[in-house]
């Protein structure tokens, strides 16, 4: 299992937005770019638009929950922020949905190792 560290600092998410590379999914968005050390840096991002901060919370939870589930089977050492759609409902949250769009996302990328 590798180390994770969490992204806070906002200059660290606007170079996110300048250095990384954009894939969308069904409920979330990436922003991913490589680095060179052994740990993988996490950002996770959901707008106040979503709803109030019980909603927002949930959903984060969520997503960390899914990554690290998966955090395992990543390949390759990479910046990862991930950003839930404003336009998606929040009500349609749930664990399962929110991983296998993880899961789609990181297959795209070509970070996820196969099994």
């Amino acid at each position: 299992m590798k180390k994770t560290v969490i992204i806070k600092k906002n200059y660290e998410f606007k170079y996110f937005f300048k250095k990384g590379s954009y894939v969308p999914g069904k409920l979330l968005e990436i922003f991913i770019y490589k680095n060179k050390s052994e740990k993988n840096r996490i950002g996770i991002v959901v707008s106040k638009k979503v709803g109030g901060s019980v909603t927002r919370n949930k959903i984060k939870r969520f997503i960390r929950a899914a990554y690290t589930e998966i955090e395992g089977n990543i390949t390759e050492s990479s910046n990862i922020l991930i950003i839930w759609k404003k336009k998606v409902n929040p009500e349609r949250a749930n664990f399962f949905d929110v991983k296998d769009d993880l899961i789609d996302i990181f297959k795209k990328t070509g970070i996820l190792e196969e099994n």
